[in-house]
């Protein structure tokens, strides 16, 4: 097992329905975990910060929110999201 941590930030609120129960927020979630197999040696980059298009390649984990009724990631002209990789193998993946 790879142990993974979760951080949520909420960014807003905006829309309650008591008539409906529900709700509508924006928030950023991050995801870390440690993959040694994405581990590089450098002595220049202290990072390495790549679009969503790696995600499509490498495991990811597959986190849930229970109960709700629909999610979706944000996007304009691309999807909203963020992978780093840094030497030792830890990554930091973040959606919006």
């Amino acid at each position: 097992p790879i142990p993974v941590g979760i951080d949520v930030q909420v960014e807003s609120i905006d829309s309650i329905s008591e008539v409906d129960m529900d709700f509508t927020m924006t928030l950023y979630l991050r995801h870390y975990w440690k993959d040694e197999r994405l581990s590089f040696r450098s002595n220049k980059n202290k990072s390495m910060t790549f679009d969503g298009r790696l995600l499509k390649k490498i495991w990811v984990p597959d986190v849930f929110f229970v109960h709700s009724k629909r999610s979706f990631i944000h996007d304009t002209t691309v999807e909203n999201v963020m992978l780093r990789v840094y030497p030792d193998g830890n990554v930091l993946f973040s959606l919006r």
